[in-house]
């Protein structure tokens, strides 16, 4: 297995690169140019061209020549294409490897590897099967709104498997062969798609489910462990997964109630209750779940208000049944950590790290602060639906 996320990323989810830029002009290490994908566009590829029609590259020659990435057309002449090409040589280099090209106004970028996933092209040619890895990489590090979200990938050959608790959701699996003419451009879902989807990722982007809209891998693929081994007659499968979205918010809804999290009445004091209320879209019901560590598949998160960039909190941050929910800034207290417990159907039990305790609903009426209540066994009271603000 292979993290594209890096711990730095933990705790400060409001810094981002510019995900156009290549290495050289971000100044950006070779951690932090693995930490993330955002490549907005898989730069020349359409419906009818494979990446490397018309765009100065060629799979036949070695990426430091002339021949297999042009320095005067294509790729290498463009904002976008030299993203491209910087995402590519992440796929297929190795950390402390890195390519030096130049455009066509004879100005040298730097491009460092990250992944070694076909460190042959640097200087030979790229075969089916390293076209078909690299095809699988390109299309698992894009984002169409641009935004940078930690990726998990894991291939059983090349990356190889095993969990990581910071990215627990099994978001997708990507296959195909973009560089030929038309291009094989292919995805499928994983099993927790639809949990607290990532903008930018499965819709929208430059790939197809052959399988049908919304149609799981897991019914067409073989799996290997926890990811998948192959889909179709694809063999270089990439399973993708991540973690929450910390840079867009989103609404929590109770299953029993369907009443959402609140701010009541629209409070900016340290202290202001935490309620239930209708959906009615406002910043006051919208959360940031910042990730505070990696120590387990459950959490911990903050959740941080959009309305006011205060914290929820446990009031006094006392582990008593019944205690109610509030907002506070910051203190670096588990009074203010949330487990998240996957529960079917995209959704959670939230359990507070301090109590142990679960946020509650049950029997609120709207504009009621939320308690924190029970353990263990739970109802539907106690379950809640995350979903991706608009």
């Amino acid at each position: 297995m292979l993290s594209t996320g890096c711990a730095g990323q933990i705790g400060d989810p409001m810094q981002t690169p510019d995900p156009s830029a290549s290495a050289s002009e971000t100044g950006e290490s070779v951690a932090e140019l693995c930490s993330d994908n955002g490549l907005s566009t898989i730069n020349g590829l359409s419906t009818l061209n494979g990446l490397s029609t018309m765009n100065g590259l060629s799979t036949m020659n070695g990426l430091s020549t002339m021949n297999g990435l042009s320095t005067m057309n294509g790729l290498m002449t463009t904002s976008p294409g030299r993203a491209t090409v910087s995402y590519m040589v992440r796929c297929a280099l190795a950390a402390g490897d890195s390519l030096v090209k130049k455009d066509q106004n004879n100005v040298s970028y730097t491009y460092p590897g990250a992944l070694g996933l076909a460190p042959q092209w640097k200087n030979g040619a790229c075969d089916t099967a390293c076209q078909e890895i690299l095809s699988a990489c390109l299309m698992a590090h894009v984002n169409t709104t641009g935004k940078h979200v930690s990726l998990w990938l894991e291939n059983q050959t090349v990356l190889g498997l095993g969990n990581s608790n910071a990215h627990p959701i099994q978001e997708s699996a990507f296959f195909g062969n973009i560089f030929v003419s038309p291009p094989k451009a292919y995805f499928c879902n994983g099993r927790d798609w639809d949990r607290a989807a990532v903008a930018g990722r499965l819709a929208g982007g430059p790939y197809v489910n052959p399988y049908g809209t919304n149609a799981l891998c897991q019914n067409s693929c073989t799996t290997v462990g926890g990811a998948y081994g192959t889909c179709g007659s694809f063999t270089k499968v990439i399973t993708v997964f991540r973690d929450l979205d910390p840079w867009n918010a989103y609404t929590v809804c109770n299953k029993l109630t369907g009443l959402c999290l609140d701010i009541h009445n629209n409070s900016t004091s340290t202290g202001g209750l935490i309620d239930v209320w209708p959906a009615n879209g406002a910043n006051n019901q919208k959360f940031y779940f910042e990730r505070a560590n990696i120590k387990d598949h459950d959490g911990n998160y903050r959740l941080r208000s959009k309305f006011n960039n205060l914290y929820v909190d446990i009031i006094g941050g006392v582990t008593t049944s019944g205690a109610g929910l509030n907002q506070w800034n910051n203190n670096g207290g588990n009074n203010q950590l949330w487990n998240l417990v996957q529960i079917t159907q995209g959704s959670y039990l939230i359990e507070n790290e301090r109590s142990r305790l679960l946020m509650n609903a049950t029997g609120l009426a709207a504009g009621t602060t939320v308690v924190q209540k029970g353990s263990g066994s739970y109802g539907d009271g106690q379950v809640w639906k995350i979903t991706l603000s608009p």
